[in-house]
């Protein structure tokens, strides 16, 4: 083996050492693909080398991790860590920071690694989303509610576009300055080799020091550009899908605001909405209640504290603790302070949600309201909500500011003292009372400021449509005038009346008007009611009839009667509905009342008689009535008479008092059966016994004869030129039939019979017999009249 020549060893291990140092202090800025090397004006004509998302991340984690091993080396030593000679502690401390830094970088970079791929994705999402919306899928017309949101959406996209916008140029701008800082850091890395290469041995250990802690600021600002530029690029895709989310929401509005309403459902919508919100505000204001008692307990035994130590003070000299304790009062007191004012937060979104409620109503009556004057009346008062608005938002906002400013002294309070200081866990309580008071603060400026803005753009639109209108708003300022004139008649006092009622056991009497519009809605509630009922009527009449329930005109007379009972239910309902007391018509009393009492004395006698009559059931529709002589079926009972129609088809209207002040004959009272008869006379020498046989069958022969009870024939009488028999049968009355039909059929078929037997039905014969035995004597009277005087 041939020997090393003396010196060689230490050449050759002063090559490697600057081939590795040359190595590792390659730009690191060209080891990460989410750096562009020529962004720093480096060199444009090299080709980058693109890395894989995986071999990425990878490098990532080795280089957090080598920071973090070195930074626990750092650490552990503590202040006994070995510097090489000529190493300040401050250049220890530059080493520290850019470890410090890599790690928070590459962990910031490992959190958000898939940024760029998820902002592209929402942005490409967005972008379709636009292009493909085609218009809504609802017919028109569209809530107002829903054109206020979109415009909402419009405007914090537009915000949100402006901060990320915003932020981007930012971040553009340290991009820029961080590959200049790079370039310098490279630049600082190889004159760190040169000077390691140059340096005798008693400074090479602080050159190699150095040479490392510009390698590690290479690398940090190498990673803080990298995520910077990634930052950049997540940055931009999310400006171009905030972009589209404009585009998309401006072509909604432009779509539907034209076609948009402010309808009922949308303003009972937004009173429920603003009900459930005051719920909520209540339920959060009894909580601060409640701690609000905690807080003034807590300050009474901070007070009893510190009024005990003050009396164990003596010659001047503060009891130990004295100090702590008065601090721990002025805590409890900014506490309470704090509830006051989350207090007084709450109670003004409560306030706010009324004056929400109130705006709402007032741009209805700008959009629907035809009257020029209530139109200015609710601009004017939406004008005053903005001035009112403005001046509160002011106010909230100073005291935003000045709470922003005290929770800044107790945040450089709190970082001037260490944890174990006494005062520092009342110091984070004192933190805790005034962020939660700035938070509250702060909600409530922004819920006044989104309020006053969105009445600024209610106010705007309708000066914009104000100015637009021209002739049209000049027909409809007459319409609104016409309007307002109806508006006069329909309120209208016809009369006034009084009306008490009991609160709280004390009855207050006062005068109650009755309008014109009163009335008039009174008419149509009572027919329309009446009209709805009476279809319902005829319906139930109509089923009932076909399915046999109940015979056509005995339903007639049950709906005539039902109607009326409908009417006044109606009567009374209507009045209480449009709260009117029945107290109004008293004034028809006195001689108007004793007027209609005469007037209508008959009318009522006949009414209650119709009542008592429907209530019997003594006289029902279909019945058989002999009533004053006159014969005939019930075809309807009303209220005041009911109608007798007689075998000849003559109808007589009877007053219902006479069914009960008269006799009445009801022939199908108990039964429809009804006897009737048929009187044949026989020549003297038949047999009687065949003439009734005869009879009887012919009556059991007839169809419409009521075979139960049978029909049966009587021997009647001797009669003086024949023998008398009688037929008797029972007729179904409810069935239809014509009682002088069927008799007149009876008589043909017993006619027919008697000629098949040969009986003959004799008629009335008279023998005259002439004598002569006597004459008859004959008186002549001369009607010759006397002679007169002067006569021959």
């Amino acid at each position: 083996m041939n020997a090393v020549p003396p010196g060689t060893c230490g050449i050759i291990r002063a090559l490697l050492l600057i081939l590795a140092l040359f190595a590792t202090a390659l730009p690191v800025a060209g080891q990460l693909p989410g750096l562009n090397p020529s962004t720093g004006g480096g060199d444009t004509t090299a080709p980058a080398t693109a890395e894989k998302p995986e071999d990425i991340r990878k490098r990532l984690e080795l280089w957090q991790q080598e920071a973090r091993d070195n930074l626990i080396r750092i650490e552990s030593g503590g202040s006994a860590v070995v510097l090489p000679e000529g190493i300040t502690t401050a250049e220890l401390e530059d080493r520290r920071r850019n470890l410090e830094q890599i790690i928070l970088i590459t962990s910031s970079w490992l959190k958000n690694f898939q940024m760029v791929p998820e902002a592209r994705k929402a942005a490409e999402a967005a972008r379709a989303a636009e292009s493909g919306w085609s218009g809504f899928s609802d017919p028109p017309p569209y809530s107002i509610l829903m054109i206020d949101e979109l415009l909402n959406e419009r405007d914090a996209s537009k915000a949100k576009l402006s901060a990320l916008e915003s932020s981007l140029a930012n971040f553009e701008q340290i991009l820029s300055s961080t590959m200049a800082e790079t370039k310098a850091s490279e630049d600082a890395v190889s004159a760190g080799m040169v000077a390691l290469q140059s340096a005798d041995p008693s400074t090479a250990e602080a050159a190699k020091w150095r040479l490392e802690t510009a390698r590690g600021r290479a690398r940090v600002l190498a990673t803080r550009g990298g995520y910077l530029q990634v930052s950049c690029e997540a940055l931009k895709e999310k400006v171009a899908a905030v972009k589209a989310e404009i585009t998309l929401v401006e072509r909604k509005i432009h779509a539907a605001a034209p076609q948009a309403r402010l309808r009922d459902e949308d303003l009972a919508k937004i009173e429920k909405i603003t009900g459930e919100r005051r719920t909520a505000l209540r339920n959060e204001l009894s909580a601060v209640s409640r701690r609000m008692k905690a807080a003034l307990a807590a300050r009474t035994q901070a007070q009893a504290a510190l009024d005990a130590l003050l009396e164990k003070s003596t010659d001047g000299q503060e009891a130990e603790g004295t100090e702590l304790a008065r601090y721990r009062l002025k805590v409890a007191e900014e506490r309470i302070e704090s509830f006051h004012s989350i207090s007084d937060s709450i109670e003004s979104l409560i306030q706010l949600e009324n004056l929400g409620l109130k705006a709402y109503q007032d741009r209805a009556v700008l959009i629907r309201s035809k009257d020029p004057g209530e139109r200015d009346k609710a601009l004017e008062s939406l004008k005053q909500l903005v001035e009112r608005l403005s001046a509160w938002w002011n106010v909230v906002d100073n005291d935003s500011t000045s709470s922003s400013a005290e929770l800044s002294k107790i945040e450089s309070r709190a970082a001037s003292i260490t944890s174990d200081d006494p005062q520092f866990p009342l110091i984070n309580e004192q933190r805790a009372a005034r962020s939660e008071m700035l938070a509250a603060l702060q909600r409530s400026s922004q819920a006044v400021d989104s309020q006053r803005k969105l009445v600024q753009r209610w106010i705007a639109d309708h000066t914009t449509s104000t100015a637009k209108a021209g002739f049209i708003d000049q027909v409809s300022r007459f319409v609104g005038g016409t309007w307002n004139l109806l508006k006069r008649l329909w309120n209208f006092e016809v009369m006034t009346f009084e009306n008490s009622v009991e609160v709280d056991g004390q009855r207050i009497t006062g005068k109650l008007p009755v309008t014109l519009g009163m009335l008039v809605r009174a008419v149509l509630f009572f027919v329309i009611g009446y009209w709805i009922a009476s279809r319902i009527a005829n319906r139930i009449q109509q089923t009932i009839v076909s399915r046999g329930h109940i015979a056509e005109p005995q339903a007639r007379t049950l709906r005539t009667w039902t109607m009326i009972v409908v009417g006044v239910g109606l009567v009374l309902g209507t009045l209480s509905f449009l709260k009117i007391p029945l107290t109004v018509f008293a004034f028809f009393g006195g001689a108007l009342a004793i007027g209609i009492g005469f007037g209508t004395q008959t009318l009522i006698k006949n009414f209650i008689s119709g009542i008592i009559v429907l209530a019997e059931r003594k006289i029902r529709v279909g019945d058989i009535l002999d009533v004053d002589g006159i014969v005939g079926t019930v075809t309807e009972v009303n209220t005041r008479s009911s109608i007798i129609r007689s075998a000849d088809d003559i109808e007589t209207m009877i007053p219902n008092s006479m069914f009960l002040e008269d006799r009445v004959t009801n022939w199908t009272l108990s039964t429809a059966r009804m006897r009737r008869s048929v009187r044949v006379g026989a020549a003297y020498g038949t047999d009687p016994k065949t003439v009734m046989d005869i009879l009887t069958e012919s009556a059991s022969r007839h169809g419409r004869i009521c075979k139960d009870p049978a029909p049966f024939a009587v021997f009647e009488d001797f009669g003086d030129n024949a023998l008398i028999f009688t037929v008797y049968f029972w007729l179904d009355m409810r069935s239809g039939v014509n009682s002088m039909v069927i008799a007149s059929d009876l008589r043909l078929m017993i006619d027919k019979r008697f000629n098949e037997e040969g009986i003959g039905i004799p008629f009335p014969q008279r023998d005259i017999q002439l004598t002569t035995a006597s004459p008859i004597p004959v008186e002549i009277v001369d009607d010759t009249p006397p002679p007169g005087p002067g006569s021959h």
